[in-house]
């Protein structure tokens, strides 16, 4: 039996979830029955592509260079004749449906939605046109994957896509993976020695993620408690987020780590993970915080949160922007240590059922 041939289109393979996870996919594909290859927009790598993976590399970015994307897809299409062809991120969505149209090859055309779309897209810089164009151009796709129940429920009812176009799978973390990350050695004068509790947060520095709820409640936390707080990612907000810092005089205490390839590490020896996000499409990084060991906090936010975390038994959760609340649970932690062991192990069982070989196994079956 022949295998059949996967085409997988991103933007790049650059630090986001997203990328992440078309990068778990390439690693669990089954190489007996699927024959993957890639095709990227930018030629960025944050993760190694599996060796025995082909790259096509278009080295185009930005809005004026969509018809040469568009065109040159359809080009592959036409060369290497996939079975399927899945698609990752919004504008390259669009790209693999109008390359689709004018491409001689038609494949199974698969797009993914792994952000709460109807928000999302208003903080996008083509964001109202991808908006207008969605309900138009994802249905002539063979299914559309979400991330989570509220992104395909915002799909649907935001973008009127039909339901039964409609597939979740859940996102996944390579628990063996991230076990052997955590093991590297952390240099940091917060950890070496480690006297003081560390809270950790990991996400770009954009407005979505609500780091100025974050520190200010980190400030209220502080008033009570002697503790440290880690950033880690990169983002447009750097200079707003660490004007702030300053204003509420937290600056000796917080440290903005920028990007890390490694965040794993930091995390495993922390005291506490917050996600104080104001919207998100399923948030992959509370299940890597939960493979950490780590008791989470977590915002209800659209969507996700409330998917993975059940209140006060494998993590806690409090009200979008909402800085009392927030402070309050991490006091809350930070005081009790019994409560913090018990949600920590409790969402490392919580995390057996987001398996990386089970989400491959849910893509093959799709494919």
């Amino acid at each position: 039996m022949s295998r059949r041939k996967i085409l997988f289109v991103s933007p790049s393979l650059v630090g986001s979830g997203t990328e992440r996870l078309v990068w778990l996919i390439l690693q669990y594909l089954n190489r007996k029955k699927f024959e993957p290859l890639l095709a990227v927009f930018r030629d960025q790598f944050d993760y190694p592509v599996p060796e025995d993976i082909p790259v096509i590399c278009f080295h185009k970015k930005g809005a004026h260079a969509i018809p040469e994307l568009i065109w040159r897809l359809a080009r592959v299409y036409e060369k290497e004749r996939p079975d399927t062809v899945i698609s990752f991120v919004e504008h390259t969505n669009l790209i693999a449906v109008f390359a689709k149209k004018v491409s001689h090859v038609k494949p199974r055309l698969l797009l993914t939605a792994y952000n709460h779309l109807s928000i999302d897209l208003k903080q996008a810089l083509l964001g109202r046109v991808e908006g207008w164009l969605i309900p138009y151009f994802y249905p002539q796709a063979d299914a559309v994957i979400c991330l989570s129940r509220g992104v395909a429920n915002d799909l649907e009812a935001e973008f009127r896509i039909p339901r039964q176009k409609i597939r979740v799978i859940y996102g996944a973390v390579d628990t063996e993976y991230v076990s052997h990350l955590t093991g590297e050695k952390v240099d940091h004068p917060f950890f070496t020695p480690k006297e003081i509790p560390v809270i950790v947060a990991i996400g770009r520095l954009v407005e979505p993620k609500g780091y100025p709820y974050l520190l200010r409640a980190f400030a209220k936390v502080m008033a009570e408690i002697p503790c440290r707080l880690i950033i880690i990612g990169e983002g447009r907000d750097r200079k707003s987020l660490e004007k702030l810092v300053q204003q509420v005089g937290i600056e000796r205490q917080v440290e903005f780590l920028g990007f890390q390839k490694n965040p794993f590490k930091y995390l495993a020896r922390s005291d506490i993970f917050v996600l104080s996000s104001l919207w998100e499409g399923f948030a992959l990084v509370i299940m890597e915080a939960m493979a950490c060991g780590v008791p989470v906090i977590a915002t209800r936010c659209p969507s996700g949160p409330e998917e993975i975390i059940t209140d006060g038994v494998n993590g806690l959760l409090v009200p979008v922007a909402d800085e009392t609340a927030l402070a309050e649970a991490m006091l809350r932690l930070l005081n009790d240590k019994h409560l913090a062991t018990r949600l920590a192990q409790a969402g490392r069982k919580r995390v057996e059922d987001f398996d990386a070989a089970k989400f491959a196994k849910e893509y093959e079956a799709l494919f």
